[in-house]
């Protein structure tokens, strides 16, 4: 039970990120906060400037997000000039009312629209909009610059500090991290398998098995990021790791077919939940025990027959039970088989070094994917004027902070600056007014609860300045520790956290609380009416252009491959469109959510189909990335040029569901089902049956019927004959 527990909480977290990440939080807040306030304590200056240093460390290492170690090193060192930039000039105007509350806009609406230049703007946006606001919070005069000034550079000075030299992302310890959650999400795979196998009728589990594939994927790719910072690798090596981590994302999903084939078996009976509990005992052995621990299993299975089956023995039935305890015995084999595998593979992942039986090729280098030329039919979808992302959503965050800031003064004309900021977050990461309406009503339910337990905090800690700080700090650790996954957690420890704030500053009151939760509310109402009215973007609008987006990445990946293929040469160019088309499927899981989640069963069945057939493209497109290496290079040229005109057919029918489409879905169909059922008679002639042939060809004939598949649940490419965009 330990174990189990242990290994959830692996999945859930992989390579310890968000631990680690509200690690860093916690402790870079309060060096931040014991430096400012130490140097202000001994100068005998209001110490309130202190709570600037917080803001900055924490925006310095949440908010910033750039793509290489460098260039998150400088942009740390950079966030003192935003914040200070902002709190001037909120400071400046102080004096002057009206000019103070409409500076507020247009720093919301360069804050929001700079976001389009890069990460690193990203992060100069959300320090500057914090500075501007904490500046109303504080209420600082003109003398205490240099005070926020030097609490600026004590809140980056501490982030950098706790997140490249205390707390760092070594990537080979990310690299190591991420090995254990691998196991543990796989661990993870076999328990709700045994779970399913107990209640064969309960829906749920086989959504947690699909929900644990998604994130499996997940760690893979963020693993394959990690292995290009690595030091002391050349490019070889690091491409050696990368397809070790595919080999082992791609055997822990391939252990589902079997491990279902068992639990679905006519005589399975109790011997499912046993088979796997049996197998779970060995997971961590070597291949060999994992080996001979299926065989031993299967062979009792097949010795005892239907009594291992946990089945009555009538007699009149043992001929049927004996024959399906056989085939149980032969699943279970296969299961064994696959979970040798996945101990070979974590053992491979464990070496940087390649095998002695790894090929020649894999540490060539050759690059023929990557080599390919752009293609020239996708089309530049850059967007101008009000349609680019960027500029829409800061004509929206401005007129929402504009509505909060009207009608946040009619609730507290000194404490509207609440409902700004509501306005401005709940748009973070919000790309749609389904994703938007949730967020916000998670805002306002954590702010809800958090009142409540603000006011019990502050009660009982109130005048204990030691508490009030620890409070505080584990209030952000726990914020930060739930912000990937639960935004109505975060927003709670957060209101949670003002009750103790609050009592620092010597003005808690119960009715402060109380006006933060009607400022909450007036802010998402806002920011929801916003999104609904002023250049408003549908969820449903959203997941469809991010369909035709996965669509359109796996035409080019089976296009490039299908070049490759004609050429003889299916390098590692295949690996980097497998990832490319995983990215296109997270991003239209995320945009679906608000429709899934949210939504009655009845009303989302069939969004649930569609999204599972996108996933199981892209589950096949990953498998032919295991499948086509060793096929193109036992094929002579003819059986090449087939398989290559195969793949470019199957790359016009993915084409013809988008608006880029080129000829009907049906003629696509037409061609790619011509040249399968070619390559299946040249496949059947062969002596030697299976080869790596007909496993590339199932696993293309199981992409074609998906796509026919995604046709029909989305009625994309329903037209016959569309013409090209």
């Amino acid at each position: 039970m330990v174990s189990e527990w242990w290994n959830r909480f692996l999945a859930s977290d992989p390579a310890l990120r968000r631990l680690r990440n509200a690690t860093r939080v916690t402790l870079a807040t309060a060096c931040a906060i014991g430096a400012a306030m130490g140097v202000l304590v001994l100068l005998h200056r209001p110490v309130t400037s202190g709570m600037v240093a917080a803001v900055v460390a924490i925006n310095s290492i949440t908010a910033v997000n750039d793509p290489t170690d460098r260039e998150r090193r400088r942009t740390t060192l950079l966030m003192p000039v935003p914040a200070v930039l902002s709190l001037t000039l909120a400071t400046a105007t102080a004096s002057a009312p009206v000019l103070h509350v409409a500076l507020f806009l247009p720093v919301v609406f360069a804050a929001t629209y700079i976001r389009r230049f890069g990460p690193r703007y990203f992060a100069f946006g959300m320090v500057a909009f914090m500075g501007y606001f904490f500046a109303m919070f504080l209420r600082p005069q003109l003398p205490q610059l240099p005070d926020l000034l030097w609490a600026a550079v004590c809140g980056a000075g501490s982030a950098f500090l706790l997140r490249f030299v205390v707390l760092r992302d070594d990537p080979r310890g990310v690299l190591e991290r991420g090995r254990r959650t691998l196991r543990a999400q796989v661990q993870g795979l076999l328990h709700e398998v045994r779970a399913l196998a107990q209640q064969p009728e309960a829906e749920r589990h086989r959504k947690r098995l699909r929900h644990r594939s998604v994130r499996l994927n997940e760690t893979a790719r963020m693993l394959e990021g990690t292995v290009a910072e690595l030091d002391g690798l050349d490019e070889a090596g690091r491409e050696l790791l990368r397809r070790r981590i595919l080999s082992v994302e791609l055997t822990a999903e391939n252990l589902l077919n079997p491990l279902m084939r068992v639990l679905d078996h006519p005589s399975g009976g109790t011997a499912v939940p046993q088979a796997v509990a049996g197998l779970l005992a060995v997971v961590r052995s070597d291949a060999s025990e994992v080996r001979a621990a299926a065989r031993s299993l299967a062979d009792r299975i097949e010795r005892d027959g239907v009594r291992a089956a946990g089945q009555p023995d009538d007699g009149a039935s043992r001929p049927r039970r004996r024959d399906g305890s056989v085939e149980l015995a032969m699943a279970i084999r296969r299961l064994g088989a696959a979970l040798a595998e996945l101990t070979t593979a974590y053992g491979d992942l464990g070496r940087v070094g390649p095998r002695t039986d790894d090929t020649d090729d894999e540490g060539t280098g050759q690059r023929s994917g990557d080599e390919r030329e752009p293609d020239e039919d996708r089309t530049d979808r850059e967007e101008t004027g009000l349609r680019r992302p960027e500029l829409r959503a800061a004509v929206q965050v401005t007129c929402a902070a504009a509505m909060a800031i009207v009608l946040g003064q009619l609730v507290s004309p000194n404490r509207w600056y609440w409902a700004v900021i509501t306005a401005f977050v709940v748009f973070i990461s919000a790309n749609s007014r389904g994703e938007l309406l949730v967020r916000a009503w998670q805002r306002t339910a954590g702010t809800m609860l958090g009142v409540v337990a603000g006011v019990l905090v502050a009660s009982r800690i109130t005048g204990d300045a030691t508490a009030e700080l620890l409070m505080i700090l584990c209030c952000v650790f726990a914020a930060f520790y739930l912000a990937g996954v639960s935004y109505a957690g975060m927003t709670f420890f957060i209101t949670t956290m003002l009750g103790a704030l609050y009592g620092v500053l010597g003005t808690f009151d119960v009715n402060v609380l109380g006006v933060r939760l009607a400022e909450t509310a007036i802010g998402a109402s806002a920011g929801v009416l916003a999104a609904t009215v002023v250049l408003p973007t549908r969820t449903r609008r959203l997941l469809r252009d991010n369909t035709e987006d996965f669509l359109l990445r796996l035409r080019d990946l089976l296009r490039s491959t299908g070049t490759a293929v004609g050429a003889g040469d299916c390098g590692d160019g295949l690996r980097e469109g497998v990832r490319e088309v995983d990215d296109a499927l997270h991003s239209a899981l995320s945009s679906a959510r608000p429709l899934v989640a949210y939504r009655m069963p009845s009303r989302r069945s069939a969004l649930d189909r569609s999204l599972t057939v996108l996933t199981g493209c892209a589950y096949a497109t990953r498998n032919l990335a295991a499948v086509l290496p060793p096929t193109v290079d036992m094929l002579d040229e003819d059986t090449r040029d087939r398989l290559a005109e195969l793949l470019w057919a199957m790359a016009e029918t993915a084409a013809s569901m988008t608006a880029e489409a080129t000829q009907g879905l049906r003629e696509a169909r037409e061609s790619a089902q011509s040249w399968a059922d070619d390559l299946r008679d040249l496949a059947e002639s062969l002596p030697q049956d299976p080869t790596s042939l007909h496993r590339t060809l199932a696993t293309l004939d199981r992409l074609r019927g998906l796509l026919d598949d995604l046709a029909e649940e989305t009625g994309l490419g329903s037209t016959p004959e569309r013409a090209p965009a």
